[in-house]
Formats: C-alpha cells, structure tokens, sequence
C-alpha cells in the first residue's frame, strides 16, 4: 500500500484515477507535447542556474513547480521567466508574504474560521475549483491578509503536488460577509494580491463565480475589484446574489463537496483540514525555502527582457512588463 504523508496527498491520488488521461489532455488541449515539455523543463533548470539574483531555493524546486509554470503559460518560456522572476522577486516586498510561519497564531486562526483550498478532485476536462468561504462573521484586524496569505499558500501547495497546471474555476461565498469586513477593505493590499494572481502566478481561470453577495460588496467590486482585472477575467466573472443552488449550472457536481450538494465524498471541513495539516507538516519549508529572498545586486540587467524604468513594488524592470497568457 502507498503510503502518504499527508491527508491531502492521499484525497488528490485516490479522487483521481485517471489524472494520467486528464493530462494528456490537458497537453493536447494547448498543443503541448510530452516532449517539448520534457525538453523547456530542463531548458527552464538550466536557465535557473544562472539566474544568481534569485533565492538559491531556486535550485532545488520541485519539477511538478515548473511543470505547472510551463502548462499555465501554455510552453512560453518567454512568459514563464519573467512569471518565475517576479515570483521570486516580489518575496519581502508585499505584505502577503509577509511572515510564512504556518503555526503563527493569527494565521491559525484564520485557517479554522475560513475554508480555503483547491479541491482535491479534477473534472474529466481537467479542471480545478478553488473554494474560499467563511465559516463565521468574526472579524478581527489579521483576517484579510491572512485570508489572502491562504489564498497563495494553496497555489503553493497544489503547484507542487500536481504534475500540471489545470484551468481553474473559483468560487467565492460570501455569504457570511458583513458590512464590516467590506470597511476592512484595503485597495493596496487588492492590488498587490490580484497581480500575484494575475501576473505572477500562472493563470489559467474558466469562471470566477461570486455566490452570496450583498448590495454594498457588489459596489465595491464592480467599483474597485474589476478595476485591476484583467478583460479575461472580468469577461468570466460571475456575480451573484444567489447561493449554492445556482453553482451546479456552472460547476460539475463531481468536483462539488458533499455538502455544498455536490457528488465529492468530503465535506469543505474535511478538505480545509487537509490542507491545515499539510501546512503544519511542512512547516520548514514555508519558514525557509518559501522565505528566501532575492539579491538584486546580482541582477544580470544585460538581459533586454529586463531593461528599462518600469518598477512595480521597486524592482526594476521586472515586473511590470509580465505578459498574461
């Protein structure tokens, strides 16, 4: 018998069998073969090695890591360099990365209030669903940034674990979302987030469905949200005031948890544990590798990719010009 680490490690191999086929699809799907990615993969390490102004975890990142960049960029190596350079890049220079400690006290308690992770379970087109929702309407001065803390660390954790990038569906219930959290709101804080997802990250997104909303946060996201969105995204953004019962219209009910009606074994409490324990089991990881940072004084800026002034978070011609695929 196969033994696993970790919950979440089990729930992803056992909730899909045929991954395998899922993964040649997705190959198919961006006119991507086996042996292309096997080649810009070892392009890409070689590449890394020479990049002596990013952190030396560089060198040791997991092939899956990669993988994942060259799939959601669709094998532009152009698009994943600048992706890999500013994810590296942007380390202790926005607030979201900030103190990676998956034991910190505010951050677990965040973690128990607030489900948030990617489902461990793909549809047979290979598609993911990322579900954030709150358990309460406890509020309290850490919650929005940890929030969004966990919104990166599940990309982390799913980057690493998976093979390749799948397309994702996310989904949003804000149903216990008050007035009081849409004060809390901070533009700078958004802004900095939604170019990580958009920019840095590799991104592939079919929907992005908001069930739940409330008048005053509709205006806040037609208003300030939609403003650093992308036309992709705000093109599949969904916005509603309906709740669970409109998201099966949208999202195959294989991949829906058993108790958000859909056909998944596990409950959003099961999974959120799942991904609470693999943090804390790899709490070294998030501390040190995670953490490294950048030595800009090492930066080769003979590269034309990065000259010129454009700075986004200070860093030279790096950031600014990133391509979305």
């Amino acid at each position: 018998m196969t033994q696993y680490k970790t919950k979440l490690e089990r729930m992803i191999v056992e909730e899909n069998p045929t991954n395998d086929q899922i993964n040649e699809k997705i190959l198919r799907d961006i006119n991507y073969s086996r042996k292309q990615l096997e080649s810009d993969l070892e392009h890409l390490k070689e590449w890394l090695k020479d990049q002596h102004h990013l952190p030396a975890c560089r060198l040791k990142e997991h092939d899956n890591f990669l993988t994942n960049y060259l799939t959601g960029c669709k094998g532009s190596l152009e698009t994943v360099k600048r992706k890999l350079d500013a994810y590296y890049t942007l380390r202790g220079k926005v607030e979201v990365y900030s103190n990676r400690d998956p034991l910190d006290e505010e951050y677990r308690k965040t973690s128990k209030i607030s489900n948030l992770f990617v489902i461990p379970k793909y549809t047979e087109n290979g598609e993911s669903l990322f579900i954030s929702k709150l358990l309460t309407t406890e509020i309290y001065p850490s919650l929005t940034i940890n929030n969004l803390k966990r919104v990166i660390n599940a990309c982390e954790v799913i980057f690493r674990l998976e093979p390749l990038f799948k397309p994702n569906i996310v989904l949003l219930d804000h149903a216990n979302y008050t007035p009081t959290h849409a004060a809390m709101f901070s533009p700078t804080l958004y802004k900095d987030f939604l170019h990580i997802m958009q920019h840095v990250f590799p991104s592939r997104i079919k929907k992005i469905i908001l069930i739940n909303v409330p008048s005053y946060l509709e205006i806040i996201v037609n208003t300030f949200i939609k403003a650093f969105l992308t036309k992709k995204f705000k093109d599949r953004l969904l916005v509603t005031s309906e709740g669970w019962e409109i998201v099966s219209q949208h999202v195959n009910k294989s991949i829906l948890p058993k108790d958000c009606g859909g056909d998944l074994r596990y409950t959003l409490k099961e999974i959120n544990d799942a991904y609470n324990e693999y943090e804390i089991t790899n709490r070294d990881w998030w501390i040190n590798e995670l953490s490294e940072q950048t030595d800009e004084s090492k930066r080769n800026n003979t590269d034309d990719n990065y000259k010129g002034g454009d700075t986004y978070f200070g860093v030279q011609g790096t950031l600014k010009k990133l391509v979305i695929d």
